[in-house]
């Protein structure tokens, strides 16, 4: 029996599920952490509507996830390199299909990061800021740190200074906020700042 409603004149699957139903169960797996679910509902959402940009940015995501993940565990540069195309492709087919999910933007990012393309990264997240709703905290988060990354990387020092400190206070206390606090020292070394004691 179909528990989910569809109010619109969407195509449905054989089970009665529309898009929308998919990309929502989709959205449960990520939650769940179950990467492989989630990937399968993104896949049905796209196949019943093929220009559904936020499932194509989701289904980036999970293709993120997996691909950070498979960079810290293994040693595949195929499996690798397969998971961080097919998210590039899934973020420039949902820019395409006309997504605002700031999301997008940050992953995009992420990925330009990757390869040094610290300008682009930084335009992609400059972006996500400028479309993230104020209670956003979770996408603010990704787009200091990524930011603060990208200017340290470019030896943007007083940017970077500027955008740790953003993120440090959206972050819990915790051994990323002194990873942090270790970075924002030796930037602070490198311009010669003295922070009061």
């Amino acid at each position: 029996m179909n528990l989910f409603v569809s109010c619109s004149s969407q195509p449905l699957d054989k089970s009665g599920f529309s898009a929308q139903d998919h990309y929502e169960f989709g959205l449960n797996w990520i939650e769940s952490r179950d990467f492989q679910r989630a990937e399968f509902s993104f896949k049905k959402a796209i196949e019943l509507d093929s220009n559904f940009g936020d499932a194509y940015v989701q289904l980036g995501l999970v293709y993120y996830i997996l691909y950070e993940k498979e960079v810290s565990s293994t040693n595949k540069p195929d499996t690798i390199m397969q998971y961080y195309n097919s998210a590039y492709n899934c973020f420039t087919k949902g820019l395409k299909c006309g997504s605002k999910n700031p999301r997008l933007y940050t992953g995009l990012a992420r990925l330009q990061k990757v390869v040094k393309q610290f300008d682009k990264a930084i335009a992609n997240l400059l972006k996500a800021q400028e479309i993230t709703k104020p209670d956003d905290i979770p996408t603010e988060i990704i787009i200091h740190y990524e930011l603060g990354d990208c200017y340290l990387a470019q030896e943007k020092y007083q940017e970077a200074l500027l955008e740790y400190n953003e993120y440090l206070k959206l972050i819990p206390t915790g051994q990323e906020h002194e990873n942090i606090e270790h970075v924002i020292k030796e930037i602070e070394k490198q311009l010669g700042i003295n922070p009061p004691k």
